[in-house]
Order: C-alpha cells, then structure tokens, then sequence
C-alpha cells in the first residue's frame, strides 16, 4: 500500500511540475495557434456538391430455350445463353470512379475558372494552381530540392522506347502512357470524389474550388458513371442480340429460297398427275415449313433478346441533382484553429514531461 502511495504521490507531483512550468505550455500553445491560424488562412477555398440517384436492380437474362432444336434442323449452330451476368453492383462503384482511366478522362473536361478568368481543363489548373497551404507547399518545395538538383545533371530527353508503334484507329496499344502532370491531377480528383452507398440510394459528393464548377464536375461523373454501369450491364446481351439478328437473317433467306423452290415447282409441274411428283413436291413443301418454323421462331427469339435488353438497361433515378453549394466547405477554420491549439499545448506537455524525467535521470 505505501509502493502504490508514493507511486499516486510521483504522478501528482509530476502533474504539479508540469503545471508549475506555464511558461513552456503557453509558448508551445501560441506556436501551436500560429501553426493553426497559417493553416487556416492559407488553405484553398473549396466547394462541396451533393446528389443523390436510386439505382434500381434488373432481372437476369433468359436462355435462347426452344430456338437450339429447331436451329439445329437448319444446321445452324448457337451458343448457349445461360443469363449470368457479370456482377457490377453498387458496392464497386467508388472504385470504378477512382480508377485510373475513369479519373484521366474527368480531367481532360474543360470548365471556366472564374478566378482564372479563362476556360481550363482540371489538369490544366491542378498543374498550374498546385493548391495546397502554406505548410504542405514549403514541405513540397523542401523535399523537391535534391529531385531539381538531380534534374540539373540529367538529360532533359525523354528516351525513345524501343519497338515504339504509332497508333491509328485499328492498332489496339496493350499500354497506356500516363503523364506526370495527370498522375498530380488524378490524385487530386481521387481526393475530392467521394462516393457512398447505402441500400441502392447512391450519394456522389464532389469538391471543386469554385461551387459552379463542383456541380457541374458532379453531374459528370454521375454521367459517366452511368454510361460506364450501363455498357458493362449490357455489354453481353448486346453482342447476343446482334448473333440472333444474323441467325435471323440466314433463317429468312433460307425461308425465302424455300418458298421460291415450292412456288417455281409447283408452276411448272401444274396438272402433271404422278406419284414422283407429287413426291417431290410434298418434300419442298416440308423442306418450307421447316424453313418457316425456324424462321418464325427465331423471329420471336429476337423480339424476346430485344425485351431482354431493355430489362438488362439498369435504371438510374436521380433523388436530387448536383446543386451549387451556397458556401465554402472547406477549410474549416475555427476546427483547425482550435485543434493545433490543443495539439500545442498537449506537445507541451509532452516536452515537459520528458524534461522533468530527464532531470531524475540524471540526478
């Protein structure tokens, strides 16, 4: 009990030395206050917009069904439609619009920069403005320096790739070259892109330093995003309807034919009473109801791939549309004036903690 005494006596005199040396909590607290009133005043105005969209899930697909055994009387040959689609739910999307060719091609949009009076792109602006406060660009231009040295005695060349193609309208390139100029302007929006879902409602908030440019950046990547979910959805089922319009097409020439073999036989075999013609004549006829059945039904076929389509479309309602926020969303000054006099003061304490222990240490 007198170990635990004089341990609770160490801790309180402790605090009390702590407490005695105001002097040391103040100076750390006003640097911490300057540090925060820098940060504050320095950090870019930004804007934030909100929308909201449902996102309404589709049926699955259906299966050619009854198609393949009269297609195969014709010797056609179809692929089986099992109706599975490639899952892209809800829960991907903010991986989607932080992707990196996502991300590139927001930046590639032009919007006009009423602080800059003129039309720029995001890339164009992130490169130039470089936002950030006071602190974060000293730090940046500090631990620059030894890149700038290095660049003095470097090449300023960009080396030719070996095996370099120049790619036109029917090269597919395996690769993508990324400027550093739009890896700065992809960070930039993969900070200020925030996606959330919560039981298909859908909340896209994007921040822009200026509150025209915030909406309009918002509906554009609600846009894309849409155009992306969608392609993919019906990505399969597109590519299956324009199987089924070829297999289509076979089946109404091979009808028509059929139909023009019966019609010619039958003009020129008019009263012509024999069992061999008669014979013949039933065969083009079956050879014509095949032709017909198989043409006929793959014409519903295509009526229920095109319905299929529709239901495969997902649908996007949108709740409420990207508004123009009325003021600034960041920074916020009073919590970060507030928060770096709090870390100041409690690095005070820190400091002077160590000092009091040091000084027992060395006695």
């Amino acid at each position: 009990m007198g170990d635990q005494a004089s341990v609770e006596m160490n801790y309180i005199e402790l605090i009390q030395k702590i407490l005695l040396n105001k002097k040391r909590l103040v100076q750390f607290s006003l640097g911490g206050l300057v540090l925060g009133v820098l940060i504050a005043f320095t950090s870019p105005v930004e804007y934030t917009s909100t929308s909201l969209v449902i996102l309404e899930e589709t049926e699955k697909g259906v299966q050619l069904g009854q198609m393949g055994a009269l297609a195969g009387l014709a010797g056609i040959s179809l692929p089986q439609m099992q109706g599975e689609h490639a899952v892209l739910n809800s829960e991907l999307f903010p991986d989607v619009i932080h992707s990196r060719d996502f991300l590139i091609g927001i930046s590639k949009e032009s919007f006009f920069f009423h602080s800059k009076g003129k039309e720029m792109t995001l890339e164009e602006y992130y490169a130039e403005e470089r936002p950030g406060n006071i602190i974060k660009k000293t730090f940046n231009f500090i631990f620059s320096i030894p890149a700038r040295i290095a660049g003095l005695f470097s090449s300023q060349e960009t080396p030719a790739l070996e095996g370099k193609v120049e790619p036109d309208d029917s090269t597919i390139v395996p690769y993508v070259l990324v400027s550093s100029s739009e890896i700065f302007a992809m960070n930039h929006l993969k900070d200020r892109i925030f996606l959330e879902d919560e039981r298909k409602l859908i909340e896209l908030k994007v921040t822009m330093p200026e509150p025209l440019i915030a909406a309009q950046v918002n509906a554009l990547v609600f846009e894309r995003l849409i155009q992306y979910v969608t392609n993919y959805k019906t990505a399969k089922q597109k590519v299956n309807l324009e199987f089924i319009e070829e297999r289509v097409q076979e089946a109404e020439n091979k009808f028509q034919q059929a139909q023009m073999k019966l019609a010619s036989y039958r003009d020129s075999n008019q009263g012509i009473v024999s069992r061999k013609a008669m014979a013949k004549e039933e065969q083009l006829d079956f050879e014509f109801n095949i032709a017909f059945n198989v043409f006929n039904s793959m014409k519903q076929e295509l009526e229920q791939a095109t319905i299929q389509l529709k239901k495969d479309t997902p649908i996007f309602t949108v709740l409420d549309q990207a508004s123009i926020p009325l003021g600034p969303s960041k920074p916020n000054k009073p919590l970060i004036i507030v928060f770096s006099l709090f870390l100041g003061f409690f690095f005070g304490v820190l400091y002077s903690t160590y000092r009091i222990l040091l000084s027992l240490y060395i006695k």
